[in-house]
């Protein structure tokens, strides 16, 4: 059964919004670990609802075109026609047991989130993510993380 959550839109995060260079450099850790700097994240959307955050993006190379997985992890998958260009990313800001169902301070999980002590941004968690998926491998995420649903967009 999915949980109920107080606030009902996710809300899209901007450049320049408070917390968006951290929630950002949170969601796109997996791909720097895996590709270094030989592959950037293009931000398609990044939307936050409660203690939970939502990135798709569209993998590139820093140059903006696709990317080159030669020297990669991904080669051979990629060779094989099996790496798409997108990444998505799931989050949670860590709080208490089911604060996130009961959060309507408009401020999502502001109340209910640890703060890192220079900035008052929340330290944010990778749930899950997908690198170069061939399929919409974050279907099953709201039902297998209990992360509300609005948040992806079905």
């Amino acid at each position: 059964m999915q949980p109920v959550f107080a606030q009902s839109a996710p809300s899209p995060q901007h450049p320049g919004d408070a917390g968006y260079d951290a929630l950002l450099a949170a969601a796109t850790a997996p791909v720097r670990d895996a590709l270094g700097t030989t592959v950037v994240v293009e931000v398609e959307r990044l939307d936050r609802l409660g203690r939970w955050a939502f990135l798709q993006g569209t993998l590139r190379s820093p140059g903006g075109g696709r990317p080159d997985y030669a020297e990669t992890s991904f080669a051979e998958r990629a060779a094989q026609g099996g790496m798409s260009d997108v990444y998505v990313a799931l989050l949670q800001a860590p709080g208490e047991a089911g604060a996130e169902a009961i959060d309507t301070s408009g401020e999502a999980g502001k109340a209910h989130t640890s703060q890192s002590a220079a900035d008052g941004v929340p330290d944010w968690k990778i749930i899950d993510y997908s690198i170069g998926p061939s399929d919409v491998s974050w279907l099953g995420w709201p039902a297998q993380h209990a992360a509300p649903r609005q948040l992806f967009g079905f």
